[in-house]
C-alpha cells in the first residue's frame, strides 16, 4: 500500500465518524424501531454512497460540478426528503398511543429502512462533489485512475459499513434501558427537529 493511500484512511475515517443526517437516522431507527431496521438503514446508506462512488469514479458526477441547475435539482430533493423524514418524526412524536419496541422487525419496516437509507444518501450531490474534489489528492500521476480510484473509494466504504454498524449494535444493546414510550416520543420529537434543521441546511447552502 503506497503512501497516498495510507495517508488517506485516517481522514475517511475522520469524515466516517463525523456525525450528519446519515448518522442521525441510524441513530433515530435503531432506537425507535429496532437493531434490524439500524442494519437495513446502514445497508441503505451504503448502497446509496457506493451509487456516488461508482459514479465519480466514472466521471459522471461531473455533471453536478459542471451544471448548477442539475446539481440545485439533487441538492433540493435530498433536502425536502430529509424535511419530509423530520415531519413524520414529529407525526410519531404526537400519537398518544405506545408502541412496544421489540427487536423484530416486519418485512415493510425493512424495506423502508432500506430506502430512508438510500434515498438519504444518494440525494445528496454534496457526497459525489467529496469525492471528485478529495480522491484526486490521494492519487498519483503515475497511478491508473480507475484502479486507485476505487481503492481508495472502497476503503471508504468499508468504513462506513464498520463504523455505523458498530453504532448500531452498540444503541441496540442498551434499547431495553430506554424502552419506555415518554423516551420515545421524545426522541422521534428530537429526531423530527434535528432531521428538519439539516434538511433546511442543506437547502439553503450554496454551491
Amino acid at each position: 500500500m503506497d503512501g497516498l493511500t495510507l495517508a488517506f484512511i485516517p481522514v475517511a475515517a475522520i469524515l466516517t465518524i463525523t456525525p450528519g443526517s446519515d448518522t442521525m437516522l441510524v441513530v433515530n431507527n435503531t432506537l425507535t424501531r429496532s437493531t434490524t431496521d439500524g442494519l437495513c438503514t446502514v445497508a441503505g446508506i451504503n448502497a446509496g454512497l457506493l451509487i456516488h462512488a461508482l459514479a465519480s469514479a466514472l466521471g459522471l458526477s461531473m455533471i453536478l460540478m459542471k451544471s448548477s441547475t442539475a446539481f440545485e435539482m439533487v441538492k433540493m430533493a435530498g433536502a425536502l426528503y430529509i424535511i419530509f423524514l423530520g415531519i413524520q418524526s414529529l407525526r410519531k412524536s404526537r400519537k398518544e398511543e405506545k408502541l412496544e419496541m421489540t427487536g423484530s422487525c416486519s418485512h415493510r419496516g425493512v424495506l423502508e429502512s432500506i430506502r430512508e437509507g438510500f434515498l438519504t444518501n444518494v440525494l445528496n450531490p454534496k457526497v459525489a462533489v467529496f469525492y471528485l474534489a478529495l480522491l484526486p489528492q490521494f492519487i498519483a500521476p503515475t497511478d491508473d485512475l480507475l484502479r486507485k480510484s476505487l481503492l481508495l473509494m472502497t476503503i471508504h466504504f468499508s468504513m462506513g459499513i464498520l463504523w455505523f454498524s458498530f453504532v448500531t449494535l452498540a444503541l441496540g444493546k442498551v434499547r431495553h434501558l430506554i424502552s419506555d414510550g415518554k423516551f420515545r416520543k421524545r426522541l422521534e420529537a428530537i429526531s423530527g427537529i434535528v432531521f428538519i434543521g439539516l434538511g433546511l441546511k442543506m437547502a439553503l447552502s450554496k454551491n
